[in-house]
């Protein structure tokens, strides 16, 4: 007999008992992923089934369902915790308050807008920049400073006192 044939005939004779062990047990709405997962293990463990297989399917749908039910207690405990905790808005992006800096950060390339933004706005560090954009952190402290040349010589061509200001800002960032 094949394997595909000796878990068919497994199925076949013992899902209703395994199904019905289940429903005795846990709400009628998990029983179907229950007896599932039952005979998943049962195909990956063909080998391990004995010649009568009902106290092994029983046991292991023991097993899924206290796993089941674990799964479900954290669930249920993290909802609890959830509620408890206030609601945080959602984080906006600061609005910008000066126009030339706005179009300044519109003007430049992606990759540089992001890397300051990723630094000034959201306040990571080079190195979790770096790791954001899956990037060594050496090359992203020699980007970052190109990025605020850039912008420095950006600002200075749109409002010349600006460039004043970027330096002020330039010089608070890491």
């Amino acid at each position: 007999m094949s394997p595909r044939e000796r878990f068919e005939l497994i199925y076949s004779r013992h899902a209703p008992t395994v199904k019905g062990y289940v429903m005795r047990r846990a709400p009628a709405s998990i029983a179907d992923d229950v007896v599932a997962d039952v005979f998943t293990v049962c195909w990956r463990r063909l080998e391990d089934v004995p010649g009568d297989p009902l106290p092994w399917l029983i046991g292991v749908a023991a097993r899924v369902l206290r796993t089941h039910r674990r799964g479900e207690t954290r669930r249920l405990r993290l909802g609890a915790r959830l509620a408890d905790v206030e609601p945080i808005a959602a984080a906006q992006a600061p609005a910008i308050e000066n126009a030339t800096l706005g179009i300044a950060l519109e003007r430049m390339r992606d990759v540089d807008r992001e890397l300051l933004l990723l630094i000034a706005w959201d306040g990571l560090s080079p190195t979790q920049a770096a790791a954001v954009l899956g990037i060594a952190p050496v090359t992203v402290r020699v980007r970052l400073h190109r990025a605020r040349n850039r912008l420095r010589i950006a600002l200075a061509q749109l409002h010349p006192e600006a460039e004043a200001r970027s330096e002020l800002s330039m010089e608070a960032s890491p």
